[in-house]
């Protein structure tokens, strides 16, 4: 796509970039709420680089939903420091539910879907990667202060919701919006066991997976599951590439995304066990659509006509790469 390599949209990439690495590393709450609305800024022109009528009511919602999470940010991070606060036991509750509205997380993910559906598969990586950094980095932070005994539900909601609301889907961008909510019910599992190296090791890993993935729709223009016989006009080993990158997203052994989840499960074990049973409900009916995607590319496949197929060309390098991300990474891990 040509639009990312303008000079304008280079600037507003890297404005994006610096400002997450600023927020990560800030030192109190309003450079970090300065730092997260120059990120904000930055991303509106990459959603709105199409020009599209959808694209721009997907940069208004996610502007919407970002200007809220950024004012409960700034006031709850003010009257939790100050001596003359109203409610001072309600801020902290606040103040993370301003940060679970910019994650995207339940039950503040109204927005994230909608906006998912709503932009381009370059914008939803971005969105769903980069943009989650550093919002996960902050949530990190401030369990490991606060101790919050929420983080527990909010897992265990992100879980489900991820897998229910997922099944009713057939716009794939939806799906994915919704798999990444249930991703999250992982992530905050290790935060409940004060882990969070292991939250952003799942985060990187899950990040790895999804970027070839939304790669590949991209380059097929991809948008429900019923075109999904486009894949057919890749190659049969774009076709198995998009399978096991699906599989190891929904966790199946020995691909890579099992072994994150294999940790959280051995590690809560022995204090959570009815997170466990939660996260496996959710992580089951993440399974179940991404099959639902698998059996439709492969049905599409053999109803098409293969003397007509016009196929489009792309890296076998690229193929390669993305096949050893989701499958190679496992040993790795378990060492």
């Amino acid at each position: 796509m040509s639009f990312m390599w303008s000079p304008a949209t280079m600037l507003t990439m890297s404005t994006m970039l610096t400002s997450t690495m600023m927020a990560m590393t800030s030192t109190n709450w309003m450079f970090l709420w300065a730092s997260m609305e120059l990120n904000l800024l930055s991303f509106i022109p990459i959603l709105l680089s199409s020009k599209s009528n959808q694209e721009t009511e997907g940069s208004i919602k996610y502007f919407l939903a970002q200007a809220l999470g950024s004012a409960l940010l700034l006031t709850s991070s003010i009257m939790l420091w100050s001596p003359y606060s109203i409610l001072p036991a309600l801020m902290p509750l606040i103040l993370m539910i301003s940060v679970l509205l910019k994650l995207g997380s339940a039950p503040c993910h109204f927005w994230y879907p909608s906006v998912m559906s709503s932009i381009s598969w370059i914008s939803c990586t971005i969105l769903s990667s980069w943009q989650k950094l550093a919002p996960l980095t902050i949530l990190i932070f401030f369990i490991t202060q606060m101790k919050s005994p929420l983080i527990a539900v909010m897992a265990g909601l992100n879980a489900l919701l991820g897998g229910v609301m997922g099944m009713n889907q057939s716009q794939l961008r939806t799906i994915m919006a919704y798999s990444s909510i249930g991703h999250l019910g992982w992530m905050m599992s290790f935060m409940l066991l004060d882990k969070p190296m292991m939250s952003m090791i799942y985060f990187t890993i899950y990040c790895s997976l999804i970027i070839p993935l939304f790669m590949i729709m991209n380059l097929t223009n991809l948008t429900t599951s019923k075109q999904l016989s486009k894949v057919t006009m890749i190659s049969p080993t774009a076709q198995l590439m998009i399978s096991i990158l699906l599989l190891s997203l929904a966790g199946l052994p020995p691909l890579t995304g099992f072994m994150p989840k294999m940790l959280a499960i051995l590690m809560l074990s022995s204090h959570y066990s009815p997170i466990i049973i939660i996260l496996i409900l959710g992580s089951l009916m993440n399974l179940f659509f991404y099959l639902n995607i698998i059996i439709n590319m492969m049905m599409s496949d053999q109803n098409m006509n293969m003397n007509s197929t016009k196929y489009i060309k792309i890296s076998n390098m690229f193929l390669i790469m993305s096949s050893v991300t989701s499958m190679g990474l496992a040993p790795i891990i378990m060492m």
